[in-house]
């Protein structure tokens, strides 16, 4: 596999710090408006010395702004005023991503670093959603980035979880085949007939496409410079750009948090891990700013392949952990009205809809991280270090604040 080695400057990215390689970085950036890409741009601008910018907004510029301000209200205007923003119209659905040709001429010669992280978390999409949203895309831009004159890396945002077909245990940092068919006839097959006999071995089609898309582009682009960033489940920020910074729907566990509280008194069913009586299995979550942190440190270095961004490089946290965080924060209205959890082994059992929401927090895998193990010796704004104390705190702080949204529904506050 393309690049899977030590990164080119990791030795130097630890003697000397990174600061000075942004100063040569010419930044291509999608998806500026989610949460993970919104992280990543308040870094590039007022963390680091990047040199420019290009931001693709679907629309104007004046909508990403206003979408930053929801999501960034404090940080925006630092991030405006920095000057290092260029915006780019287009369409991540359209050839060339819809950007005009002068645009895209001066992308070629100036991007260093590109960093794809648009997406759509659809999990209920159907198979051929799911394509046209997270696969596509991702190799369009891909064709377009092998035109780029001056580019060092091309990061693609993919997930962990492209490898939720392999069983509970140990998952490598490298690809997985679910079977011996050419990536390209499979995709060809499943925009023919808008089916796969795959899927129901993914825990969503979200991550099948991710999984379809990293393959095509190793095949289709082996020379392109690439890097696969395999987050975990996404967490609210520890720290940038503001402590318990994500929106809801992007962080998985806030939203089960939110709708656990609100299903009173009842009973829940649920599958428990394989091996598992309850819920002792990791609940595998990352802060949303690490992951930005990693994919920074990464461009850095150089690093090319997949790396796994996952709770080996934060504090792991099970599932009874979990719980035990719900009822221990939980405010005196509440109290006696938490719903009861019940693990079964036996997975032909009926669950509960919440448990078919978070599918992955009912298996066991052990994701390797290896790869960014060195980051956690570097300081500084991109820093990896926390302590439990840390995020201790953060999760009281933010099982409170889905309290507070329970309680403000039921009229209680």
């Amino acid at each position: 596999m393309p690049g899977q080695g030590p990164a080119p400057y990791e030795e130097e990215i630890k003697r000397n710090g990174y600061a000075t390689s942004y100063e040569r970085q010419t930044v291509f950036l999608t998806g500026a408006t989610g949460s993970l890409g919104g992280c990543i741009l308040y870094k590039l601008a007022t963390q680091l010395p990047t040199r420019k910018i290009f931001v693709l907004v679907r629309g104007s510029s004046d909508l990403a702004v206003q979408k930053w301000k929801k999501t960034m209200p404090d940080q925006t205007q630092a991030i405006v005023n920095t000057k290092k923003i260029h915006f780019v119209i287009g369409d991540i659905r359209k050839p060339d991503f819809g950007i005009e040709t002068k645009v895209l001429e001066q992308l070629r010669e100036q991007v260093t670093l590109v960093i794809h992280a648009a997406a759509r978390i659809k999990l209920d999409a159907n198979i051929s959603e799911a394509l046209e949203n997270n696969c596509l895309p991702a190799l369009e831009l891909a064709r377009i980035a092998s035109r780029f004159r001056r580019l060092r890396l091309f990061i693609q945002i993919s997930t962990a979880y492209v490898n939720s077909f392999l069983p509970d245990g140990y998952v490598a940092e490298r690809l997985y085949s679910i079977s011996d068919e050419d990536p390209e006839e499979e995709l060809a097959s499943i925009q023919a007939t808008g089916y796969s006999p795959h899927t129901d071995r993914f825990s969503s089609s979200y991550t099948q496409a991710k999984h379809l898309m990293e393959r095509l582009t190793f095949k289709r682009y082996p020379t392109l410079p690439v890097l696969f960033v395999r987050p975990t489940i996404f967490g609210p920020a520890v720290r940038d750009p503001y402590p318990l910074y994500g929106p809801e729907d992007s962080t998985p566990l806030s939203k089960f948090s939110t709708l656990y509280f609100q299903d009173q008194g009842g009973t829940q069913i649920w599958h428990a891990a394989e091996g598992y009586n309850s819920g002792a299995n990791i609940l595998d979550e990352i802060p949303v700013d690490f992951v930005a942190n990693a994919c920074l440190l990464h461009a850095a270095a150089g690093t090319r392949g997949i790396v796994q961004v996952g709770s080996q490089l934060y504090v792991r946290v099970t599932f009874d952990e979990v719980l035990a965080i719900c009822k221990a924060n939980a405010p005196e209205e509440l109290r006696n009205e938490l719903p009861t959890i019940i693990f079964v082994q036996d997975r032909n059992t009926p669950q509960h809809i919440l448990a078919e929401l978070v599918k992955v927090g009912t298996r066991n895998w052990l994701f390797d991280c290896g790869r960014s193990y060195w980051l956690k010796q570097v300081g500084g704004p991109l820093s990896l270090a926390v302590c439990q104390h840390d995020s201790d705190r953060l999760a009281s702080a933010r099982t409170k604040v889905a309290y507070e949204k329970v309680l403000r529904r039921m009229g209680k506050l």
